[in-house]
């Protein structure tokens, strides 16, 4: 078994990047820049992709395949057409060709055409940009309340639940890394990956801590209140 690291160095330089993408769609699986992915590889088409761009551009694009697939996963069932690509920064080479990779999310990609289909799915992409807004610090700073309430209302015995992330980090990022640990729906976290105005995926976040603030609140108050009248007794 073998493994191998690279540097992180030039892991946002897309300067050169070709505009063309090898996909990797999954029925569960909705990747955010700014964030790592583990995959475990071991389909063959996909074997031969790490393989094929390992000595490249080492990029995969993370795509959500579409209600229906598991009538011809094997063939190449629909995607959703906004996806988002991640650099390969960790392989762990392992027996008969299969391996552990960990991807770095950089951009949300729009799929322009397939240009190859065999032996997996390779795209004509267009990058994302995220589109800016003046007042994106009132949003942050809630966000960060938000959070620091959250953790603040979850005890030890909960710490597992906590989020644990980078509060200092741009509007942007932080969106984008709240929204797996605060949306389970993969179809949610999909739309979510396809908002590109910052304020409104800020907005998405907000109203989902605060339905999940209101839960917790009402949960911790019956236990507290249980609690007391077994004291009582």
């Amino acid at each position: 078994m073998k493994k191998l690291t690279f540097d992180y160095n030039d892991l946002l330089n897309l300067q050169n990047f070709s505009g063309i993408v090898p996909l990797f769609p999954l029925p569960n699986v909705v990747f955010f820049p700014n964030s790592l992915l583990p995959l475990h590889v071991f389909e063959p088409r996909y074997r031969q992709m790490v393989d094929d761009i390992i000595e490249s551009e080492r990029i995969i694009g993370m795509v959500l395949l579409k209600p229906g697939w598991e009538k011809d996963y094997y063939g190449n069932p629909e995607i959703f057409n906004i996806a988002c690509m991640g650099k390969i920064v960790s392989i762990e080479e392992m027996n008969e060709g299969k391996s552990n990779i960990v991807l770095y999310g950089l951009k949300r990609i729009k799929i322009n055409d397939i240009v190859n289909e065999i032996p997996y799915r390779v795209a004509s992409v267009n990058v994302l940009e995220d589109v800016h807004y003046q007042n994106e610090e009132v949003y942050q700073k809630r966000l960060v309340e938000l959070i620091s309430k959250w953790n603040s209302i979850l005890g030890d015995e909960q710490k597992s639940h906590k989020i644990n992330i980078d509060t200092t980090m741009s509007i942007e990022n932080l969106t984008d890394v709240l929204t797996p640990s605060i949306i389970s729906n993969v179809y949610q976290r999909q739309e979510l990956l396809e908002e590109i105005n910052i304020l409104k995926r800020a907005e998405r976040i907000l109203e989902q801590l605060e339905i999940k603030l209101e839960i917790i609140s009402i949960t911790s108050k019956k236990i507290n209140s249980i609690l007391e009248k077994r004291h009582l007794n």
